[in-house]
């Protein structure tokens, strides 16, 4: 069975209109330096191009404005984006600080939100949208 042009997955598409929704960010942390942050709203996070599917590598909020939905509005946007291009977003779910969620917190919070909980692959569990190539 054909895809249509529609269905074709275009993760550089997807990537591309991540960088046009959000602006550069300095990273919140100076162990956090390596990685290239970009804001939306309230939240930073780090989106890397991979050849299979788009890779959120961290996302934060900053402290004086968790609880107000800034990092959901900002996953919201990121799997919009994977719907629209056809392409699966992992995410790397390791809790990097005491100040955010704890590790199962965080997986919670990815579970609401529609992801796969992955905690076979590696030593951190992996999360996957819509779900696991």
């Amino acid at each position: 069975m054909e895809s249509s042009m529609s269905e074709i997955r275009d993760i550089n598409a997807a990537f591309e209109a991540w960088l046009d929704a959000t602006e550069p960010a300095t990273p919140p942390r100076e162990d956090a330096a390596d990685l290239r942050y970009r804001r939306y709203g309230q939240t930073v996070a780090a989106l890397e191009c991979e050849s299979d599917y788009l890779v959120l590598c961290r996302i934060e909020t900053d402290p004086a404005h968790r609880g107000q939905g800034s990092a959901t509005a900002l996953l919201d946007l990121l799997k919009a984006l994977c719907d629209r291009y056809h392409v699966t977003l992992l995410g790397q779910a390791a809790s990097h600080t005491d100040e955010g969620l704890d590790q199962q917190a965080l997986l919670d919070w990815y579970a609401r939100h529609g992801f796969t909980i992955d905690r076979e692959r590696t030593a951190q569990p992996l999360v996957w949208y819509p779900e696991r190539p």
